[in-house]
C-alpha cells in the first residue's frame, strides 16, 4: 500500500512594487499619499491604481511626454493648450443659436422702364438693390436703429461665457465689430438671393432680431426707390419747363416770320407763283405760233399782227417779272422765305413731340413716386432654433489640434536647424 505525502504547500512569495523612477518620485508620492488617505496600501498588487501604472500605454505615455524632452516639448505645446481648450469649449463657452432667413429684391413689373425718358438721356438703373441690400445689414445705422429696438448691446454683453460677450465698456467701434461678426448675409448670383444669418444667445431674441432686420431692410428698400423716384420726377418737370419754353420761343419766330414777309405759308405762294409763270409760258408759246401762222399771210402793219406782238411783249414782259419774285432779283428770293419756314416749321415740330415726351414722361414718374416701387421678397422667414450651432466643439478642436502639431513641428524643425548649425 503506497502511502500518500501530503506536501505543505508554501505561500506564494509577494512581488515587490518596483520603485519609481527617481524622476518620477513627486508622482509616486502623490499616489502613495492618496492610497494612505483611503486604507489601501500603496504598493498593494491588486490596486486599481497599481494596474493603471504597469498597463502598457502609462508605460509609453510615462517614457515619451516625462523621461524624454521631446514628449516634454509636445506636453506643453500640443497636449496641454488643447486639453485647455476642449475644457473651454466643452465645459465653459456660452452656445449661441442661429436664425435664419432668405430674401430678394424684386422690382414691380410696371417699373422697369419710363416711357420717354430715353429722349431725356435717362437710362435704366442696374439691378444692384441686393447689393445695397447686403451693405445696409452690416451697417452702423442698422445696428443703431436694432439696438434702439431690441437692446442688441445689453443682450450680447449679458452672455453668461465672459470670454464671448461683449464687453459692458465696449465702444462704439468694438461694437460693430462684434455686431458683424455675429451676424453673415450672403448673396447669390444665381438665382439673387440673400441668405441671412444671425447669431445669439437665445433663441426667441435671435428670432426677432432677424425679423426685425427683414423689416427694416424692405423699409430701407422703399425709402431709397421713392427718393430715386422723387429725384427723377424732379428732373422730368425741369425738363418739361425747358420743353414748354422752346416751344413758345420756336412758335412765336414762327410768327414774326410769317407777319414780317406777309405771307402765310412761303411753301403755298411758291407753288402759286410757279403755277402762274407756267399759265404764262403756255400762253406765250401760242401767241407766239399765231403770230408765225398769220405773218404768212398778212403784212407787218396788219392790225391782227401788230395786236399780236404787242401781247407777246406783255407776256414776255410779265414772265420776267414773276421770275424776278422767284428767284429774288427785285427783293427777297421766295425760295429763301420757304427754306426759312420750314426750318421754322421744323423746329416747332421738333418742340411740339419733345413737349409731349416729357409731358408722358412726368405723369409716368408721378405715378411710380407713389406707388411701391420695389419689394422685399421673403423666402425663408426666421424660424425658432431648438438647438444651439455654435460653438462647434468637434469642428473647432480638431482645427485647433491641427494648428498646435503644425506649431509644435515647426518649432522643431527650428530647434533642429539651429543645433546642426551649433554643430
Amino acid at each position: 500500500m503506497i502511502k500518500t505525502q501530503s506536501v505543505a504547500q508554501s505561500p506564494k512569495k509577494k512581488e515587490a512594487t518596483p520603485e519609481p523612477p527617481a524622476t518620477d518620485a513627486r508622482a509616486s508620492q502623490k499616489i502613495k499619499r492618496n492610497l494612505r488617505f483611503r486604507g489601501v496600501p500603496a504598493n498593494s498588487p491588486g490596486s486599481r491604481v497599481d494596474r493603471l501604472r504597469q498597463h502598457r500605454w502609462t508605460k509609453l505615455a510615462r517614457k515619451h511626454l516625462l523621461y524624454r524632452q521631446v514628449g516634454r516639448w509636445f506636453l506643453g505645446m500640443v497636449v496641454a493648450p488643447w486639453l485647455v481648450c476642449a475644457v473651454y469649449f466643452m465645459f465653459i463657452a456660452s452656445d449661441r443659436y442661429v436664425s435664419e432667413a432668405s430674401f430678394m429684391v424684386e422690382k414691380n413689373d410696371g417699373s422697369s422702364s419710363v416711357s420717354g425718358l430715353s429722349l431725356l438721356g435717362v437710362m435704366p438703373q442696374i439691378d444692384n438693390d441686393q447689393r445695397i441690400v447686403e451693405a445696409f445689414v452690416q451697417s452702423p445705422d442698422m445696428l443703431s436703429y436694432l439696438d434702439s429696438k431690441l437692446n442688441v448691446r445689453e443682450h450680447y454683453s449679458n452672455g453668461p461665457d465672459w470670454l464671448s460677450r461683449l464687453s459692458p465698456g465696449a465702444s462704439y467701434e468694438d461694437f460693430l465689430a462684434y455686431y458683424r461678426d455675429h451676424i453673415e448675409i450672403l448673396f447669390n448670383q444665381e438665382n439673387g438671393l440673400l441668405t441671412l444669418e444671425v447669431q445669439g444667445f437665445e433663441p426667441e431674441y435671435t428670432r426677432q432680431l432677424t425679423q426685425l432686420i427683414l423689416e427694416r431692410s424692405e423699409a430701407f428698400v422703399n425709402e431709397i426707390s421713392h427718393k430715386l423716384a422723387n429725384e427723377q420726377q424732379g428732373f422730368v418737370q425741369k425738363e418739361v419747363s425747358l420743353a414748354e419754353q422752346r416751344l413758345r420761343d420756336t412758335t412765336t419766330k414762327l410768327l414774326a416770320f410769317q407777319s414780317a414777309n406777309g405771307l402765310l405759308s412761303a411753301t403755298e405762294q411758291g407753288a402759286a407763283l410757279s403755277g402762274i409763270m407756267n399759265e404764262l409760258q403756255a400762253e406765250l408759246v401760242q401767241r407766239q405760233t399765231e403770230l408765225q401762222t398769220q405773218s404768212s399771210y398778212l403784212n407787218e402793219d396788219a392790225a391782227q399782227i401788230v395786236t399780236l406782238k404787242q401781247r407777246i411783249a406783255a407776256l414776255k414782259n410779265q414772265i420776267e417779272r414773276e421770275k424776278a419774285r422767284l428767284t429774288g432779283k427785285d427783293g427777297t428770293a421766295i425760295n429763301d422765305l420757304v427754306a426759312t419756314q420750314q426750318s421754322l416749321q421744323l423746329d416747332l415740330d421738333l418742340a411740339t413731340q419733345m413737349y409731349s415726351a416729357t409731358l408722358a414722361a412726368l405723369e409716368t414718374a408721378r405715378t411710380e413716386a407713389s406707388r411701391k416701387i420695389k419689394q422685399l421678397v421673403v423666402v425663408s422667414s426666421p424660424q425658432l432654433a431648438e438647438d444651439a450651432k455654435y460653438p462647434s466643439v468637434v469642428y473647432t478642436l480638431t482645427n485647433i489640434l491641427l494648428v498646435l502639431l503644425m506649431v509644435f513641428a515647426l518649432v522643431r524643425m527650428m530647434r533642429a536647424t539651429v543645433r546642426e548649425h551649433r554643430d
